[in-house]
């Protein structure tokens, strides 16, 4: 069985993408993230924006995948885009990398649902799409960016420290430091609910209820057996552990508190040295 076939059994979006009137340009891949992601937009009145139309066969490729209730909205440098419009679409002509195209766009459009960059690829046509944008998608929307492979490819420029990708690992990083950090305050860390990854496409949720900083809770239920076992592998911290107790006892409060303040010194240097030992589950080999 071919991979078109088993794609075309399996996917409602390749299926409209093959029936598109008008050339279009997707990784095989893609069908099956869209599906999983984008179904339970079908049907649904959204308004929805794809940046880079190019031949315009994926604007109808949407429209017959979310139906006649989606308002579709294409994007693109190229002023030819706007015969585009005598089939129904919505077209604007301008930059991505315009800060002032963007402003213009939101003003004229307002909020979105769903946006999938296709454009140019380059770091900051991607990154001038997410900040100009993220303001702008409703709660429960998404912001996809296609072909993030050119992250990490010359003819962009990459690798780079600031590529697309390194943008999209250092919001990672954020969004799991927040509720343990002060300094972390980005405003659209108060929207993103999740980030997917997969292979070339990255995907934001945007959800401020969801995205909101993540305290710690206890519930009223009856501690039993609460024994912290974290460092019983490793002797010196364990060793520590059992004795810090006792250490009030022998050698008195105020030492005992020295002793306590030194600790977490002691367990960051332990934990550092082990984890120079786990470079050998990062070998690429």
């Amino acid at each position: 069985m071919s991979a078109h076939k088993k794609i075309n059994e399996e996917s409602s979006l390749f299926r409209a993408f093959e029936s598109s009137e008008f050339r279009s340009t997707k990784h095989t891949n893609y069908f099956y993230i869209y599906d999983d992601l984008l179904k339970k937009y079908f049907n649904k009145k959204i308004t929805f924006v794809e940046v880079g139309i190019a031949s315009g066969g994926s604007l109808f490729m949407w429209k017959k995948f979310f139906k006649e209730n989606a308002r579709i909205i294409g994007i693109d440098f190229n002023p030819s885009a706007k015969k585009w419009e005598k089939y129904g679409f919505e077209i604007y002509i301008g930059n991505q990398s315009s800060s002032n195209f963007w402003k213009k766009f939101y003003e004229k459009v307002g909020k979105i649902d769903v946006l999938i960059d296709d454009g140019g690829h380059t770091n900051e046509q991607q990154l001038c799409t997410f900040l100009n944008s993220y303001k702008n998608i409703n709660n429960d929307g998404l912001m996809l960016f296609e072909d993030t492979h050119a992250s990490y490819m010359s003819e962009f420029g990459n690798p780079s420290k600031y590529s697309f990708i390194n943008f999209c690992k250092n919001i990672l990083d954020m969004q799991n430091q927040k509720s343990i950090s002060k300094k972390i305050n980005y405003d659209y860390l108060n929207k993103i609910h999740k980030i997917d990854f997969f292979q070339s496409i990255v995907a934001f949720h945007f959800d401020e209820k969801k995205a909101e900083k993540s305290d710690t809770i206890i519930n009223k239920g009856k501690l039993v057996n609460s024994e912290d076992y974290r460092s019983k592998d490793i002797y010196l911290l364990s060793t520590i552990d059992k004795l810090k107790n006792k250490l009030r006892d022998i050698v008195g409060t105020k030492f005992y508190n020295t002793v306590k303040k030194i600790y977490p010194y002691v367990k960051f240097f332990v934990y550092k040295i082990k984890n120079i030992k786990n470079k050998r589950f990062f070998n690429k080999d």
